[in-house]
């Protein structure tokens, strides 16, 4: 498995609800279609247009991060 910074980056997802955000990480985000509004409880979709979009590109940024890390510590 390579290495991605988003076993380690916290996302923030809106509720539609309430308003109010709740953190997950990335890795957790990318495997489901739904979290739970910390605040109220309610049903937040991952897979609205917006959620996705935040989802997948934070996810490659991650990614990419990673990627050079891994470089960099390669030539050190």
């Amino acid at each position: 498995m390579k290495f991605s910074t988003s076993d380690l980056t916290l996302l923030r997802i809106r509720c539609p609800k309430c308003g109010q955000h709740t953190e997950k990480i990335v890795t957790v985000l990318i495997r489901k279609d739904a979290i739970q509004c910390g605040t109220c409880g309610a049903r937040v979709s991952l897979s609205t247009p917006t959620n996705k979009i935040l989802i997948a590109e934070t996810a490659a940024s991650c990614a990419r991060i990673g990627e050079a890390l891994i470089k960099g510590l390669k030539l050190a």
